[in-house]
């Protein structure tokens, strides 16, 4: 485990030093340099910049992958896959909350029994300057892995756009095309379409009831550029926080607000420890636990609402169309995002009549 820590400096005074002295001098000097293989110092605006394992850049061949995780615990799966798409390199954990070294050093243990990873740094990013610093951003642009952690999509957004971490990610995804993951406002984030509550998170309730509802917004299409999800909104915790309705009423939004037209508007949506992985032709796999209730959910539009409009109930006779794809440890079940159509799964259509769901395909928890 290496920490990176500021170079150390020697302060000298104004007197006559004789040969001696100066040969000790400049031994003292030499000890405290940082050597060629250290990692480089932390900004003294206190960046949280820690690295478990080898410190050293590594270059394996890595390919592109995308997991969207619903939060609510670990999908084991989805990091594994990841790691593997890696080709075991350097993993870049992104968060605005501080975690302990110890904490750093069991989350790489965790990480080493699903699958060989070269190092994980961890780096805390909790104000825009400490977002605009070159250490967050050479960190990130060297790494093979990048994992957004849950927390508050708001804070990230407005903390992160438009910095060198922000670049450093849109570069990651669309130049160096290596693995990327998020959990829970992680996950809110990685899909070109982000749902940023100005207030709080807005309900189901609140969305149909009224979709200009303060809470609902606002969502937002100037963050980052994702491949394959351009016109897509993604939800979380979406079973257990009963999530559908608000997610239909997201899709709503994105019409009327002309962000997409009907026939290119979607949602994924992930319960709780569910992940759905997309590789680079477009393909997804979905990962949760066999034996638990974990769904991933592809919505698509079928017509314009019929009323989207301030203070009134949201109306929508022939609103969308929801694949609801089960969750599995060796993902058996996928969905084709190119020609939205699932690998496994059902297909339910669900309307809105003033502000109530014709049908609600969540599973209860």
């Amino acid at each position: 485990m290496k920490s990176i820590h500021p170079g150390c400096s020697v302060a000298c005074g104004r007197t006559k030093l004789n040969n001696m002295l100066a040969f000790v001098l400049i031994l003292a000097v030499v000890s405290c340099a940082p050597r060629p293989s250290d990692p480089p110092p932390t900004p003294e605006s206190g960046l949280h910049f820690h690295t478990v394992g080898n410190p050293n850049d590594v270059s394996p061949d890595a390919s592109f992958g995308l997991a969207l995780v619903g939060g609510g615990g670990r999908c084991n799966a989805a990091y594994r896959w990841l790691i593997q798409l890696s080709g075991g390199g350097d993993f870049v954990f992104l968060t605005t909350d501080v975690y302990s070294e110890q904490e750093d050093d069991q989350f790489f243990a965790d990480m080493q029994q699903l699958a060989a990873v070269d190092s994980i740094t961890t780096l805390t990013v909790n104000s825009r300057a400490l977002a605009d610093a070159v250490e967050v951003e050479t960190a990130i642009r060297n790494a093979e892995l990048l994992f957004i952690d849950g927390g508050d999509q708001t804070k990230y957004y407005n903390l992160w756009k438009g910095t060198r971490l922000q670049g450093a990610v849109q570069y990651f995804l669309q130049t160096k095309k290596a693995a990327v993951g998020g959990t829970s406002a992680g996950m809110a984030v990685l899909s070109s379409l982000t749902y940023i509550p100005l207030n709080q998170g807005v309900t189901s309730a609140e969305a149909l009831g009224d979709p200009f509802h303060a809470n609902m917004n606002s969502i937002k299409s100037d963050f980052l550029t994702m491949p394959f999800l351009t016109r897509t909104i993604s939800d979380t915790h979406w079973s257990e926080r009963d999530r559908c309705g608000r997610t239909v009423a997201f899709l709503a939004r994105i019409i009327t607000d002309n962000l997409a037209t009907f026939q290119s508007a979607r949602a994924i949506a992930c319960d709780e420890r569910t992940a759905v992985c997309i590789d680079g032709n477009a393909q997804a796999v979905v990962f949760g636990r066999s034996a638990a209730d974990d769904f991933a959910y592809f919505l698509s539009c079928r017509s314009m609402p019929d009323r989207c409009l301030p203070g009134q109930s949201l109306d929508w006779k022939n609103a969308v169309s929801i694949w609801k794809v089960k969750g599995t440890e060796i993902g058996m079940n996928g969905f084709d995002l190119q020609n939205w159509d699932g690998r496994g799964g059902s297909r339910q259509d669900v309307n809105v009549l003033n502000g109530v769901l014709s049908v609600d395909i969540q599973t209860p928890k």
